[in-house]
């Protein structure tokens, strides 16, 4: 087995392995999953290409979180966080945070609107006005669905 060290593009450190005469190898990852490659019966020759999956997910998890909170909508979310494809951001994102990007932006909307509920002194209608619902009732119907008491009597039960 030859071993040379090399460097890539973008300037990191890459080892690249040429094996040679190997009946099979091992790769043991760091979740203690194991694989194996064998090489077929025609000696063809097997070309493994490893790539960090998980990096991949932290890192569009990061853009994510650094970048949602200065968003009106998804389309913008996505461009900001170097996405041209709605479909290929809504896939992505889907894989990353098991729902769709629309009801994880609700999500986050809704905790924040619960808090502002309980601790600040803003009327209903200006929190929804302020987090550009259509209408007030809207909100109160999101609300409810979301944390099973309308916005006012959360407001009501925490005062007392």
């Amino acid at each position: 087995m030859d071993a040379a060290k090399l460097k890539n593009s973008n300037d990191e450190s890459v080892r690249k392995y040429l094996l040679t005469d190997v009946e099979s190898c091992t790769f043991t990852f760091s979740d203690g999953l194991k694989s194996k490659v064998i090489p077929s019966p025609n000696n063809d020759i097997v070309l493994v290409k490893l790539i960090p999956h998980t990096s991949k997910l932290k890192s569009f998890e990061d853009k994510v979180l650094a970048n949602y909170g200065s968003v009106k909508n998804i389309t913008e979310l996505a461009t900001l966080c170097g996405y041209d494809c709605l479909r290929t951001f809504t896939r992505h994102f889907k894989k990353c945070f098991n729902q769709t990007p629309y009801q994880w932006l609700l999500e986050r909307k809704m905790e924040e609107i619960h808090s502002m509920v309980l601790s600040s002194d803003l009327t209903i209608t200006e929190i929804a006005r302020m987090y550009e619902f259509k209408s007030v009732s809207h909100l109160v119907n999101v609300f409810s669905k979301r944390f099973g008491i309308s916005p006012q009597r959360c407001r009501l039960s925490n005062a007392i």
